[in-house]
């Protein structure tokens, strides 16, 4: 199995907040749904055998809550706040948040998309919210960790193989300047042996152009 690519440190650090988001709106889109599916119980089950109806949850109006039969001439006439209306509306914008949370951390960790469309049952299932970030969670902050690991055992091989060339370079600095030294003091001992201007040996040139005029002015006498 190949490995993922280690995460940018930028992703890495955004990873936990991205975690409590998503918990967050996990367990209050969970309440909020197993709220509604209360609310379409109690709305679509007739409870009340005379009119054949169910009942929509009301606040206020004199009472603190006031169960209405589900027929528009009552739920007209009922005062105060309609729960059951309620309960929907703010369990669909929460489904946006929670939907929101699940692709912020499926972006950062690079998850397959089955894991994304996982979370995103979680919000319309009842229950299965709780259980799925659960696992995500654990799954999440163990991805992090992995990451963690290796971008730490990268770093240290990165500054391992730094210092070694670095080392390299000062200890063939060193070796190659005694040599350079060594070369220099020969050269100064022995002179005969620097080229001439035509790259022949000056001093030997000298002393075989004496020997030649010796032997010149012998011959003339």
């Amino acid at each position: 199995m190949t490995r993922q690519p280690i995460l940018p440190k930028r992703d890495r650090q955004r990873i936990p907040g991205a975690i409590r988001f998503y918990s967050i709106f996990a367990y209050i889109t969970g309440v909020f749904l197993l709220l509604l599916c209360a609310e379409m119980i109690l709305k679509y089950i007739p409870w009340n055998h005379e009119l054949g109806v169910g009942y929509e949850v009301f606040a206020g109006g004199g009472h603190v809550l006031n169960f209405v039969p589900s027929l528009p001439e009552y739920i007209d006439s009922a005062g105060g706040l309609n729960l059951s209306i309620g309960v929907l509306i703010v369990h669909g914008w929460l489904y946006v948040v929670y939907l929101i949370s699940d692709f912020r951390l499926w972006t950062l960790l690079r998850w397959p998309l089955r894991r994304f469309v996982a979370i995103a049952l979680g919000g319309i299932v009842p229950f299965l919210s709780f259980f799925v970030e659960h696992r995500m969670s654990r799954a999440a902050r163990k991805d992090l960790a992995e990451h963690n690991a290796r971008a730490e055992a990268h770093d240290e091989a990165i500054l391992a193989l730094r210092k070694q060339v670095a080392d390299d370079e000062a200890r063939a600095a060193t070796t190659a300047t005694p040599g350079a030294a060594a070369e220099n003091a020969a050269d100064a001992r022995h002179p005969a042996t620097q080229p001439g201007e035509h790259g022949i040996g000056q001093t030997s040139g000298d002393a075989a152009q004496t020997t030649t005029d010796t032997d010149e002015s012998s011959e003339t006498k």
